[in-house]
């Protein structure tokens, strides 16, 4: 793929779940948790975005600490040669 059109970083939103209520937070109201990707569905995008050419994934939400794959999710991108990085509150 041509360097200079290649997308770098990728900014995983993994839940809308999230314990706090910020008011300058873009998680849509009235979300459904049957809307987002099941595990298989994002180490699918994982893959196909090392692919592309990305070289960073950023693991955020909601708060991604909430998901129970979280592991299995930082240990696909780690295995396409992502490097990683968690955006957190720290709770959860």
């Amino acid at each position: 793929m041509d360097l200079i059109h290649r997308p770098y970083g990728f900014l995983a939103e993994l839940t809308y779940h999230c314990p706090l209520h910020c008011p300058y937070c873009s998680n849509p109201p009235g979300w459904k948790s049957d809307i987002e990707l099941t595990s298989e569905e994002w180490v699918r995008t994982i893959k196909e975005a090392a692919e592309l050419g990305v070289l960073q994934i950023g693991f955020s939400g909601g708060e991604p600490l909430l998901r129970k794959d979280l592991a299995l999710l930082i240990r696909s991108a780690r295995q396409a040669g992502l490097y990683t990085n968690l955006i957190t509150s720290g709770l959860g």
